[in-house]
This record gives structure tokens, sequence and C-alpha cells, in this order.
């Protein structure tokens, strides 16, 4: 997103982030505030990339509960088509020394839980909305 030097010059936007405490990292919330005024009057489509599928029992299942909390943090005004939660990769160096003890005590593990398949249909689902003239 912080290359973009002229967000007018887009038909649609698919914007996305990392979570981290259950928010969209800095630069992203800053791009969407910041071009409101282009985003609302083109489609768009947000992802974000937390870990989900590296959880296991009940933290996995209140997983689709997070969406509600990262929706109500994005900026105001800002009109998505859909939100998708995809789960990405957690390393143990990602996380300081007390936070993998609380990851692992919670049941998460590490590795790659990217789900290729599903970004890759959800992908598709937007192209054919494109096409469609959506």
């Amino acid at each position: 997103m912080t290359e973009v030097e002229d967000a007018d010059a887009y038909r649609a936007f698919v914007l996305g982030s990392a979570v981290h405490g259950q928010s969209w990292l800095r630069p992203a919330k800053d791009f969407a505030r910041n071009h409101l005024d282009v985003l609302v009057t083109r489609p768009v489509w947000i992802f974000s990339v937390g870990m989900p599928a590296a959880l296991r029992g009940p933290w996995r299942r209140m997983a689709p509960k997070e969406l509600p909390v990262i929706e109500k943090d994005l900026p105001s005004g800002l009109v998505y088509r859909s939100h998708r939660l995809f789960s990405g990769v957690v390393e143990r160096d990602q996380l300081p020394r007390t936070g993998r003890l609380l990851f692992r005590l919670v049941g998460g593990r590490f590795g790659d839980f990217r789900d290729w398949e599903a970004v890759d249909a959800w992908a598709a689902g937007i192209a054919g909305e494109l096409r469609a003239g959506g």
C-alpha cells in the first residue's frame, strides 16, 4: 500500500493486513483512512491474516468472532463487499519468549497455515464479480 502513488488510478481494491491484537497494522489502516474518498467510489474487498488455524480447541472455534472486532477498529466510512480472515504463518521467532509460552499454553502451533486454495477461490470470486461489471 505504501507504493500506491495515485489511488484514483485503480478500478477496484483488495486491501488486507496482518492482524496483531485483533487490529490491522497501522500502515493498512492509514491507507484506508487517507484514501476513503476514492475507496467509497470503488468496489472494495478486504482480508485479514491471523492465526485461527494455528489454534486448537475452543480458541479455534472463537476465531470467527474475531472478524467483527477487527472490523470495528477499521476506519469509519470504509465500505467493503466482503471480509475474509485467512490464516498465515506463525513462527517461534515472531513472538517474544512470554508470547511463545502463552501461545503454546492456549494450544497454539507454530507453522505455515496458509490455505492457498481458499485464497485462490476468494480471489476468483472477486475476479468474477469484476468481469460481470461489479
